[in-house]
């Protein structure tokens, strides 16, 4: 199982009074680790987007808080695969700050066709890479 990694520092403009990264910005984080893992698996959401068939849209999210992310920290977050369903996916993320973890979290995403929303499959390249990544069981 291979984990895919993004790092961000944390910014100014996203923190609480007091002094800590402000809870809800946590998601944005990983949605921005979650766009970069699907660029590298080869299922990039401006050419999904593109293609107007299919959607991915987060269909729940979770997180817990650890330890206080602050400005300018510099936080790696680990990702991984943890369930591939026939039509759905499940993303673990991990926030550490050097060896503390600060945050987990975990979106679940359903494949649907644009137009309708009716659920799809999950297209065969996306479920490949999704499988490069999947977490032991």
């Amino acid at each position: 199982m291979t984990t895919y990694h993004h790092s961000f520092r944390v910014p100014f403009d996203q923190l609480d009074p007091g002094g800590v990264l402000f809870f809800g910005h946590l998601f944005g984080h990983a949605h921005r680790a979650y766009e970069a893992f699907l660029r590298e698996i080869g299922f990039g959401l401006a050419t999904l987007l593109e293609a107007g068939e299919t959607a991915l849209p987060l269909v729940h999210a979770e997180a817990n808080y650890h330890h206080p992310m602050k400005l300018d920290d510099l936080i790696e977050v680990e990702l991984e695969a943890r369930a591939i369903g026939e039509r759905s996916f499940t993303l673990g993320y991990r926030f550490w700050k050097g060896e503390v973890l600060c945050a987990s979290a975990t979106t679940v995403h359903v494949a649907v066709e644009t137009g309708s929303g009716r659920s799809l499959p999950l297209p065969d390249p996306l479920r490949r890479g999704l499988a490069a990544y999947l977490a032991d069981a």
